[in-house]
């Protein structure tokens, strides 16, 4: 065994720990702005990229020929938001993950005092994705499964986005949660 993995787990974790500190820290400053005023957005959320990379049958909220939100534009609404006051703004789709300047967009959430949050299917996930939205400052990632194994209806399973998630608790230095939709047609009831 390298005795350097032991040294680099040490570090990834006391990160880790700093880095969840840091944001509960600003969550209560988010949160004690929020009460002292009720004339600004709290939570906004923007839509950088309309195309997805999937078909959910249920998803009436993305299209397969939208291109990117131009960067300029997507900063231009950054820039008003953060003006506006709003604390928390998350970035939707369509699946966001397919902005090529997702990186800058994410970070200039951040330089303006905004936390960031991505919603994602979770499909484009990798490594080194995921080390790029560490760097880029992202603070909270929801994915999105809808499913044990995928159907008809959805392929956002938990068969299939499982290594996304090891991947996820493994790298990641910001929150994730998981969000699910439950429908009618659950053919497994067990599930």
């Amino acid at each position: 065994m390298d005795p350097a993995r032991p040294v680099e787990r040490t570090m990834t974790t006391l990160r880790r720990r700093a880095g969840v500190m840091s944001r509960r820290f600003r969550m209560a400053r988010v949160i004690a702005h929020a009460m002292r005023s009720r004339h600004h957005p709290i939570l906004a959320q923007v839509v950088p990229m309309r195309r997805c990379n999937l078909s959910c049958s249920y998803c009436n909220e993305s299209d397969k020929t939208s291109e990117p939100v131009p960067l300029d534009r997507m900063l231009g609404r950054i820039d008003r938001l953060a003006d506006l006051g709003t604390a928390l703004l998350d970035l939707s789709g369509g699946e966001p993950l397919l902005h090529p300047d997702l990186d800058l967009i994410i970070n200039r959430v951040r330089q303006r005092g905004m936390m960031a949050g991505l919603l994602t299917n979770g499909y484009l996930l990798s490594p080194e994705r995921i080390r790029r939205l560490n760097r880029a400052g992202l603070d909270r990632l929801q994915i999105s499964i809808d499913n044990v194994l995928p159907d008809d209806v959805s392929v956002k399973s938990l068969k299939v986005l499982d290594r996304k998630l090891e991947m996820l608790a493994s790298l990641a230095h910001f929150d994730v949660n998981i969000n699910t939709v439950v429908g009618n047609g659950i053919g497994q009831p067990g599930d």
